[in-house]
């Protein structure tokens, strides 16, 4: 008995396209270096769900120009940009800044990749 084998498409993109999510993640810059980037404006969310189920009752996000994806803000971020622009986040609107993967960053106890602001 001959097992049908499935038929697919080839795909030779960026394993980020694999992802479906609205949130930027290191995935999507690793090997790209430094990205240029435009704040376009600092939303806030509610009641937002992560991957494998981890919620946050407030979230904090800058939209980019230009990008579909919104970067979620941590606190060294956040405290990145306050030293650059200052406190209040209306100013931060049309602001440039790079974009780069931190390869030590701490999260849950664990050091994985993240994004950076420079």
């Amino acid at each position: 008995m001959n097992k049908k084998e499935p038929k697919g498409e080839v795909f030779e993109g960026r394993t980020s396209e694999m992802k479906d999510s609205p949130w930027l993640a290191s995935e999507d810059l690793m090997g790209l270096g430094d990205v240029p980037v435009s704040i376009e404006k600092c939303l806030k969310h509610k009641n937002v769900e992560f991957d494998k189920g981890r919620r946050e009752d407030v979230v904090y996000t800058l939209a980019l120009k230009g990008k579909k994806k919104q970067l979620v803000l941590n606190s060294i971020n956040r405290k990145t940009l306050v030293a650059k622009f200052g406190t209040n986040v209306k100013d931060w609107a049309d602001q440039k800044v790079h974009l780069y993967v931190d390869e030590n960053v701490r999260f849950a106890g664990k050091t994985v990749c993240g994004i950076r602001i420079k």
